[in-house]
Formats: structure tokens, C-alpha cells, sequence
């Protein structure tokens, strides 16, 4: 089978484990028949229960959940928002709220929070709203110097710029990195 991929991943409040692959109806059968197996219209892929068993089959570590980090530096899931300080997680959903009152696109969403939460992230218990101007260019840079590329950059900072701007009402957080 081409492309099988096993993710361990946060849903509506449970720790599963994604199941992706190809359109393939035998696969489909097959993992219809896995207990507890969900196909999830947001995800666009089955899921099934995080459990040791489910883990052993999938070929995945069994590990503490609480340790789980995205892949790579640009990735994020819900399961990372889980381990953001209270204070943070209420700033990711004024920011969420923000971005909805504004009507900006599903698509627009999803990627603004995902560079949002990649700074939230990083801070852990650091309030993100008492960030300076000089501390987020410092973060830009940190993130090119971590191999993103320029395009996701500026991506991240768009999405840094509408919570300071748009949620926080702080007038020109950011400058010219030149």
C-alpha cells in the first residue's frame, strides 16, 4: 500500500492515531473493521483509538502522549495546542474568535492558527501579549535561521501581525527586518 501513514493525533478531546492513505476501497474495508474506527470529514482520513495494541499494529513507539511534538518545525496539530499555558490557549482563542468576526476563509484560519501556535508553542509559560516589537523580530529571524522557507515566514508573520494588530489593537508591532 502506498502512502500509509500513522500519526498520533488529538481529536474532539481524544488521543487517536490518524490513519492516511490513498483512496483505496480495501482499505477502506479493512479499517472499518478496527474497533473504534472513525472516518473524519475534517481530517479527510479514518482514525482509530490510541492504545497500546492499536500502537504495536501501527508500528508506532509506545511513549507517553504528553511528549508528542510535531515533526518538523512548521508542523503543528491540536495535540501541541494541549501543552500552551492557560494564559495562552485564552490569546489562541481570542485570536480564533478575531479571525472569524473578520470572516477570513476556513483556509486562511487554518493556517494563521497553525503559525500562531508555533510562537505559542515555543513560549511555554510566556504571556505572548507582553511580547515586544524587538523579541518578535528576533523570533522571525530564529525561524529562518531553523530552515523555514520565506514564503512560510512571511506567513508566519501575517498571522503574528493580525493578533497584535487586529486582536490586541497595538498599533505598527512590526518593522522592517532590514
Amino acid at each position: 500500500m502506498n502512502n500509509l501513514q500513522f500519526t498520533p493525533i488529538l481529536h474532539k478531546g481524544q488521543t487517536r492515531i490518524q490513519v492516511s492513505f490513498e483512496k483505496n476501497e480495501t482499505w477502506n474495508q479493512r479499517i472499518k473493521k478496527v474497533p473504534g474506527a472513525k472516518w473524519s470529514r475534517t481530517l479527510r482520513s479514518w482514525h482509530i483509538p490510541d492504545t497500546e495494541e492499536n500502537r504495536r499494529k501501527c508500528g508506532l513507539p509506545l511513549k507517553d502522549l504528553s511528549v508528542i511534538q510535531p515533526k518538523h518545525a512548521q508542523e503543528i496539530n491540536k495535540t501541541a495546542l494541549l501543552y500552551l499555558s492557560e494564559n495562552n490557549k485564552e490569546q489562541m482563542r481570542l485570536y480564533l474568535q478575531q479571525l472569524q468576526l473578520k470572516a477570513y476563509s476556513l483556509s486562511t484560519i487554518r493556517t494563521y492558527r497553525n503559525e500562531f501556535a508555533q510562537l505559542l508553542q515555543l513560549l511555554g509559560k510566556i504571556a505572548v501579549q507582553d511580547l515586544q516589537p524587538h523579541h518578535l523580530q528576533r523570533y522571525l529571524i530564529y525561524c529562518m535561521e531553523h530552515g523555514l522557507k520565506e514564503n512560510t515566514v512571511h506567513s508566519r508573520m501575517n498571522a503574528l501581525k493580525f493578533y497584535f494588530e487586529q486582536v490586541l489593537h497595538k498599533e505598527k508591532m512590526f518593522t522592517p527586518l532590514d
